[in-house]
């Protein structure tokens, strides 16, 4: 009497644990993992790899020119920006030139009696990638310092477009406009 009383706990037994064992081969072959890996925009939505690489190039631009003044080197800063770049801020024209000359600028005021200080940042970073193009649209805001006493601050949106070259995502275009006040209108219309 004991003997039929084990057969059908064992083959509910051996049931289950084939049953449990499916389970496991399903789960393991679907190929997702519990954890995981992929960079998330600020909307929680993945990246990808070369999105990453965008939003890195435009955290490293300005880490360098936050760098800077303790550099001296503007090539750190120049080697972010294609040969043929041309941007747009606050509707002047700029080119690889323009930039060269502003950084001589700064390197002048830096080296001087009263050296400058500079912090840059850029935030909620948004990256798109189509082959060798990319684009990015972000918030920036650049600081200078004097003497511990603030000088510029310029804070605003940009939107920059890519070109890979090698393994690098460099700026071709970027457009960026100053955050300026709302007006204020005594009487609406």
């Amino acid at each position: 009497m004991g003997k039929r009383l084990r057969e059908p706990y064992m083959n509910l037994s051996l049931r289950t644990f084939a049953l449990l064992f499916a389970l496991i081969l399903i789960h393991g072959c679907t190929g997702k993992d519990d954890t995981s890996t992929s960079q998330q925009n600020a909307e929680g939505n993945a990246i990808s790899q070369e999105e990453d690489l965008i939003v890195t190039t435009l955290n490293n631009v300005a880490n360098a020119e936050s760098q800077f003044s303790k550099t001296k080197d503007s090539r750190s800063i120049l080697r972010f920006y294609t040969q043929d770049y041309a941007g747009v801020k606050d509707g002047k024209s700029q080119t690889v030139k323009d930039q060269e000359t502003y950084l001589a600028e700064v390197l002048a005021r830096i080296n001087s009696d009263e050296p400058i200080g500079i912090l840059s940042r850029v935030m909620n970073i948004k990256a798109s990638v189509a082959g060798t193009v990319g684009w990015a649209t972000y918030e920036y805001e650049y600081k200078v310092v004097r003497s511990g006493v603030l000088q510029r601050l310029s804070q605003g949106l940009c939107t920059a477009i890519f070109r890979k070259e090698g393994g690098s995502w460099l700026i071709r275009h970027e457009h960026c406009s100053t955050a300026s006040p709302t007006p204020f209108f005594l009487t609406p219309r």
